[in-house]
């Protein structure tokens, strides 16, 4: 790492990325990190936050997400087993917490990797994993993934950072925020960059 001569771009996805990527701009401040560092949660993970006020228990939340109101008896089959490998719900709350205090300690830390993704499936052993990945037929709805998404986005632009988004199947979707944030923040909004990738 000493002898690399170019600049590290890190970016998180998850919770326990955020300390990783935060830890490595510390640690490599002469590579020019803390410019390049990029707090954010990811798509892939947003099924395990909770937007709602209060957190529901595990089992309620991952319902409420992947359940329809009478699912059938494969589908319930599916979500026990995947249900066992799944963490706690994390409160929005705290992950917002968590992205505003890296924003705050990094000034130069863009946002990222965060998003929309509406091909993801739910595995049935989360990340990290080895071996072959085993898919359910889980996806997280898209209004979950958007109210994270737009929380995020709310602290880019208070920050005034710009956004590092993934964007899956998502081109209407994706399209609509835009033109939301654009009335919403008018131009505050048009004081960050975001840049689109799937």
């Amino acid at each position: 790492m000493a002898d690399l001569k170019t600049h590290i771009c890190a970016m998180a996805s998850r919770e326990d990325d955020q300390v990783k990527v935060a830890n490595l701009a510390r640690q490599w401040p002469d590579k020019h990190v803390t410019k390049s560092q990029i707090p954010g949660f990811h798509p892939w993970c947003s099924h395990h936050i909770s937007v709602l006020d209060t957190t529901p228990s595990k089992r309620d939340h991952y319902a409420s997400l992947f359940l329809s109101s009478n699912p059938s008896e494969q589908d319930t089959t599916v979500f026990e087993e995947v249900l066992k490998n799944l963490p706690e719900p994390i409160p929005l709350s705290t992950v917002i917490s968590s992205v505003r205090t890296n924003l705050t300690a990094f000034p130069n830390a863009l946002l990222g990797e965060v998003g929309i993704d509406r091909s993801f499936k739910i595995p049935y052993i989360p990340y990290p994993f080895a071996g072959v990945k085993k898919l359910s037929p889980f996806t997280v709805p898209t209004d979950h993934q958007l109210a994270l998404l737009e929380a995020q986005i709310a602290l880019a632009i208070e920050f005034r950072r710009s956004i590092s988004m993934h964007s899956v199947k998502a081109q209407q979707v994706t399209l609509d925020l835009l033109k939301k944030l654009k009335e919403k923040y008018k131009e505050d909004f048009g004081r960050i960059n975001i840049d689109l990738h799937s």
